[in-house]
């Protein structure tokens, strides 16, 4: 029977998800080689995106059909989304083509999708993000507490295009990002440290570098740190960021996968980026303040508080079902 030798470095037994990457194939200078790979093709998919930003901007005051929502706001969205939604085939090509291993590595230590865990994921954030949604009506309701500015009223077909465009995209833009922030970005940090039975494995760099401090540290505060560099100015909406990534980060890493920080992202950016279309923020959308990373009220005070009592309460949450459902932390050991 004829087998593939394409990407066939099997998963490490024993091992927890962030050193996943550190396999039977793994070489000193993968991780260097993939960093160069990976800033190659973000480069190129920055050029294409911004060519058709451009192209959009151009045609931003036409119209499909008379009395239709303009190309540019629907067009905008879909750029703002599909963006990072590209970011998957670049992750996916680093992982298999420059560290030679399949792409289910990173998705569990299992090596697959656990699909009864994602579902439990996703129940739990839906009932957390309603939560924190309700708190945060009421108080810049009745409390008066002051939220982002919002815009003026959009039209209501202009709603029901970007809900639409909403719906279609945020799921897969949810998962490319945690492929590539809590999955490629934790897993080749976790590989830097030499294994404890390797030559050089017992230095202290050694012992940190493998220890899941670095690689949550990596995979939870990268987005935060790019977004305070392109706009210092917001302290608080990176604040968010680096406090919803650390939630996703440690939760990748204590239940063995990406499922738990898919789940929160998928339904809290649903829930996110269609209450600020509702609001008429709709351009914010794409600027890293709404891409689905923080509760309502990103960019506040209000916002920051409301993030830290969601990753608190989801945190709790997950592990708790965790531990009740018997997810597996560790690689299954190899077969001897």
């Amino acid at each position: 029977m004829r087998t593939s030798e394409f990407a066939c470095a099997e998963i490490p037994g024993g091992e927890p998800y962030h050193r996943l990457a550190r396999g039977d194939r793994f070489r000193w200078w993968v991780p260097a080689l993939s960093l160069v790979m990976l800033a190659i093709l973000l480069f190129v998919l920055g050029v294409a995106v911004a060519f058709v930003v451009t192209i959009v901007a151009v045609l931003g005051g036409s119209s499909l059909l008379a009395d239709s929502p303009r190309v540019g706001e629907i067009a905008g969205l879909a750029i703002g989304l599909g963006s990072s939604v590209l970011l998957l085939p670049i992750v996916l090509i680093v992982v298999r083509v420059v560290q030679w291993r399949r792409a289910r590595s990173l998705l569990s230590v299992e090596g697959r999708l656990r699909g009864g865990w994602l579902a439990r994921c996703s129940a739990l954030a839906l009932v957390c993000v309603a939560a924190v949604l309700g708190a945060y009506l009421l108080l810049v309701g009745p409390f008066g507490l002051s939220g982002p500015e919002a815009g003026p009223p959009p039209d209501v077909r202009v709603v029901a295009a970007a809900v639409a465009v909403i719906v279609l995209l945020v799921p897969f833009q949810a998962v490319a990002e945690e492929f590539g922030l809590r999955g490629l970005v934790m897993q080749l940090v976790g590989s830097l440290g030499a294994s404890a039975d390797a030559p050089g494995g017992h230095r202290a760099a050694a012992r940190v570098l493998r220890s899941p401090a670095p690689a949550v540290l990596a995979g939870g505060t990268l987005l935060a740190a790019l977004y305070a560099s392109a706009f210092p100015e917001d302290g608080w909406t990176a604040a968010t960021l680096a406090v919803m990534g650390l939630c996703a980060a440690w939760l990748t890493w204590r239940t063995g996968g990406l499922e738990a920080a898919i789940g929160l992202h998928v339904v809290n950016g649903l829930v996110q980026i269609v209450f600020s279309v509702a609001e008429g923020r709709m351009a914010a959308i794409g600027t890293g303040a709404v891409v689905g990373a923080g509760p309502p009220g990103t960019g506040t005070p209000l916002g920051l508080v409301l993030a830290v009592v969601l990753a608190g309460a989801y945190a709790l949450g997950a592990v708790a079902l965790a531990r009740r459902t018997g997810v597996r932390r560790i690689s299954p050991a190899a077969p001897a």
